[in-house]
């Protein structure tokens, strides 16, 4: 796991908002180079509230792309700003981020669908790390399984 992530829940759904963000941001980058960075990421998304993040417009996203402290991707800042958004209508729907994801009872598949299907950027790679580090027990993948096995074997599986 990434040093700086805590495999535990969030204490509020801005930290579940912040997580998710940091596995979209992390997604296909060197984890090292975004732990370094987080504290930027922090100051420029307005310590992850979604009630400020959500309402960015062209601004600020002209002003982010400029920010040279975070990684400037305008499809995953963009993602940003609309997940604030969908944070806020699991907030209004659920009563909040952690009664939505234990809404799902434990079904893995369901939920990392469901996560998918919500927010803007968010794979099944990036919604299982999220998970994860918002506290969850996930069952390994298929794919998991034969890379530990292969490693066990002292073979690099790629």
């Amino acid at each position: 796991m990434p040093q700086g992530w805590k495999a535990e829940p969030p204490e509020d759904d801005d930290g579940y908002f912040e997580r998710m963000t940091k596995a979209i941001f992390q997604a296909g980058l060197n984890c090292r180079m975004i732990e370094n960075k987080w504290p930027n990421f922090r100051k420029a998304f307005d310590q992850f509230s979604a009630k400020r993040v959500s309402s960015f417009g062209e601004k600020e996203v002209k002003a982010l792309m400029g920010d040279t402290g975070i990684v400037r991707n305008e499809r995953k800042i963009r993602s940003v700003i609309e997940n604030a958004r969908e944070s806020l209508r699991l907030k209004d729907e659920f009563g909040s981020f952690g009664d939505y994801l234990k809404s799902f009872k434990g079904d893995e598949r369901r939920l990392t669908e469901d996560l998918q299907s919500r927010f803007k950027h968010l794979g099944e790679s990036s919604a299982r790390t999220f998970l994860y580090t918002s506290g969850f027990k996930l069952r390994p993948t298929r794919e998991e399984l034969e890379w530990h096995s292969h490693m066990k074997e002292g073979k690099h599986p790629r």
